[in-house]
């Protein structure tokens, strides 16, 4: 009986004991870099000036931009002139002939859009929400201009 009152007395000894033998501390740094972007997005897939008269001389057309930049954040939107541009002036190309066109901020159209540094970017201050920003556009035809389906690729650029 002795030798099970000791066996009892020492599995109750060990189960009573910690797992562990001593202890240490540390530290565990933990951080984040929160860093402001911008995103922009189109609605559709094209500026498109729809079918356009030959004789027409002129037309018009507009879309909306979308950009969510950071709250608080400027931000600024520049325009490239376009795959078939000589020099400022863009066009668009059906592959023999061009169609002269120009980008705008505003429906009156006396601010045109460009490049970063060419003082035609589009600016604004993010607020975290997706802003509306709307694009104009107008094209001058020649009345000898062939018949088709003319085309450019502008890139554009958000900084902030």
């Amino acid at each position: 009986m002795r030798g099970f009152l000791g066996f009892l007395a020492l599995a109750v000894a060990f189960a009573t004991m910690p797992a562990w033998c001593g202890e240490a501390s540390g530290q565990l740094m933990v951080s984040v870099t929160v860093v402001a972007s911008c995103r922009l997005s189109v609605d559709t897939t094209a500026l498109s000036f729809g079918n356009v008269d030959q004789d027409a001389g002129s037309a018009s057309a507009a879309v909306d931009l979308g950009v969510r930049c950071s709250s608080r954040q400027p931000y600024a939107i520049g325009f490239d002139y376009g795959e078939h541009a000589v020099g400022a002036q863009r066009h668009m190309s059906n592959g023999s002939a061009e169609v002269s066109y120009q980008l705008y901020a505003d429906a009156s159209r006396r601010h045109a859009l460009g490049p970063h540094g060419s003082g035609g970017e589009l600016q604004g201050i993010g607020n975290g929400e997706e802003q509306r920003l709307p694009l104009y556009a107008r094209l001058d035809l020649d009345r000898n201009t062939p018949a088709g389906t003319y085309s450019d690729v502008v890139r554009m650029t958000v900084t902030w």
